[in-house]
């Protein structure tokens, strides 16, 4: 396979934390304005204003959503599954596991990832691969016990991960080398532009953090085994695509597999507003897609850095048959 060695830099995206602040706060509100607004549409029919009552009911509607979007659905854990098989290969199907964007820390803690280990084995997974963002705000918890729960992921052919912005202190502190430590001694195994074989049928390739300008998909792809053809790629950051699009145009009809997490599906997603506050330049930000270069997924992820808040989207674990 022949490679490139050129990349873009890329800059770090975001709305900033006063903005996601202020997210938060009119989110946590909700829970104090429901009540109120119920309370209000009651004493307006009481008085026989009725136009007045219908409004309270419509705004406690909304306050309602967002009780649920900030206290429910953050909390809940979808399964999907996604079927990439050759109608003539007759070999029993490989069952691949991935999940993202964990975000342990002030939001979610030990007892969330124990949950998350419960469905990723339950869903009995031959790999598992793990997109980055193991950590969020962590200045309240001490990291290992944070992860510690993780030790329990079982897989037949094993743990694989790469490193996502916050890993790598994009914003907040620096954690790779405490990260890069700490997760093989919970047998997860840290991809950084490097290629390994599973069961002599599948390459996963796993790029470092394109933020952190650490990743090289062309050094990645180039210690990879020529005898197996069927290959996923692992990277944090689905701005990758750009750099396979302008610098791997040898890439294409090759049908790889994209997993990507980062973007949340948009966490807070309003459809007229697409993408909004999405921390990415190309277009590649919520589930699947298919392109000249295969297969792209991008996950939901499993957790919440500046608000555990989530409209339209639900933190999820994606279960992909080979």
């Amino acid at each position: 396979m022949q490679v490139t060695k050129r990349k873009r830099r890329h800059k770090v995206i975001g709305l900033g934390p006063i903005v996601e602040g202020m997210i938060d706060k009119i989110f946590l509100s909700s829970a104090l304005l429901a009540p109120a607004c119920g309370g209000m549409a009651i004493h307006s029919l009481s008085q026989g204003d009725l136009l007045l009552a219908g409004g309270f009911v419509l705004a406690g509607v909304l306050a309602g959503v967002g009780v649920h979007a900030r206290f429910v659905t953050p909390f809940r854990i979808a399964t999907r599954s996604l079927r990439l098989t050759d109608s003539s290969d007759q070999r029993a199907l490989l069952r691949v596991c991935f999940f993202s964007d964990l975000h342990l820390g002030e939001f979610k803690r030990a007892s969330w990832a124990q949950r998350v280990v419960e469905v990723v084995n339950g869903l009995s997974p031959d790999v598992i691969l793990i997109g980055g963002d193991f950590v969020g705000r962590t200045s309240c918890c001490d990291l290992a016990a944070l992860l510690a729960p993780l030790r329990n992921l079982r897989a037949r052919y094993g743990v694989f991960s790469v490193l996502g912005n916050h890993d790598c202190g994009l914003p907040g502190p620096d954690h790779t080398e405490a990260l890069l430590t700490l997760l093989p001694q919970l047998n997860i195994r840290v991809l950084r532009n490097e290629c390994v074989c599973i069961a002599d049928r599948l390459r996963v390739v796993g790029v470092d953090e394109l933020w952190a300008d650490r990743s090289d998909l062309a050094g990645a792809l180039a210690h990879c085994p020529s005898t197996v053809t069927r290959t996923i790629v692992l990277c944090h950051n689905p701005d990758l695509m750009l750099d396979v699009q302008e610098f791997h145009p040898e890439l294409a009809g090759q049908d790889l597999v994209f997993l990507f997490g980062h973007t949340h599906h948009g966490q807070i997603h309003l459809p007229f507003l697409p993408k909004l506050g999405v921390p990415i330049r190309s277009q590649f930000y919520r589930g699947l897609y298919r392109t000249p270069f295969g297969t792209v997924y991008v996950s939901a992820g499993l957790g919440e850095n500046s608000t555990p808040t989530r409209l339209n989207t639900q933190p999820e674990v994606v279960l992909i048959e080979l």
